[in-house]
């Protein structure tokens, strides 16, 4: 969970990239205008709650200044006790989580605009979600996506689908039928989705410790043939390559947004 805040924003847009992880944000405004594509921008509204289920290609998002918010990482896996469906039922081109979420949501975000600081808006949210995983009937995740989850996570998506299904004790084919019923992806993409965002995080951390990044050891070290293979990736789930990403992110942190969209 972290807030975001940015009084001095210029009115651009935003790259949010895919990651692992589903993307809640309850707005401290009007809402955030989020589209699949930038030309959906046009046809877009604020949306005081955006949930979204998991991506594989970048969203883009009309930052304004004074724009603030709680943003939630939230575990696709957590989807069925948040919010009472699994996480493949969730848009991954409608961001609007207002249908979803209900009446208590709304409060959750009228309550939210009048709060004193961070500490206080992190425990109304905190509040919201225990009281909404309490008040779910619903059971889990199988056991086999869940150990199957943990097993890629834990290589960083590095571990091949086949190995991952055998140690859980299912076919392939069977893993991938139950990865796309409950978060409407494949076992493939969830892994490959992993490595990205781990070669996305070194990027950053290198160039923030550093002031620059050896993409090809970073490739190396994450799971990608060379280079071009890390490049190619980018491409696919951000758009641009690698040093297009960080040109455009590091002028966003010094302007003084924040981490983006399901970022």
């Amino acid at each position: 969970m972290v807030g975001y805040r940015g009084p001095h924003v210029p009115d651009t847009l935003h790259r949010g990239l895919p990651s692992s992880t589903l993307t809640f944000i309850v707005s401290l405004d009007e809402g955030v205008e989020a589209a699949d594509t930038a030309e959906g921008l046009a046809h877009t509204r604020p949306n005081p709650l955006v949930l979204g289920g998991l991506h594989v290609r970048a969203s883009h998002v009309r930052q304004r200044p004074g724009q603030a918010g709680v943003q939630i990482a939230t575990h696709p896996l957590a989807s069925r006790a948040l919010f009472g469906v699994p996480s493949a039922e969730l848009s991954v081109s409608d961001y609007d989580g207002t249908d979803l979420l209900g009446r208590r949501a709304l409060e959750l975000h009228d309550r939210l605009t009048g709060t004193g600081g961070w500490e206080e808006a992190f425990s109304l949210v905190s509040s919201y979600l225990v009281g909404r995983y309490g008040d779910q009937r619903v059971t889990g995740p199988r056991p086999e996506v869940a150990h199957a989850w943990y097993l890629m996570e834990r290589s960083r998506g590095r571990a091949s689908v086949e190995a991952v299904a055998r140690t859980v004790g299912v076919s392939p084919r069977h893993l991938g039928t139950l990865f796309h019923q409950e978060v409407g992806r494949s076992p493939k993409t969830v892994a490959m989705l992993m490595r990205f965002e781990h070669a996305r995080a070194r990027v950053a951390d290198e160039v923030r410790l550093h002031g620059r990044v050896d993409l090809a050891t970073v490739a190396a070290e994450t799971g990608y043939s060379d280079q071009a293979h890390l490049s190619h990736e980018f491409v696919r789930f951000a758009g641009v390559p690698p040093r297009t990403w960080l040109s455009e992110e590091f002028r966003n942190i010094q302007d003084g947004g924040h981490a983006g969209f399901a970022d």
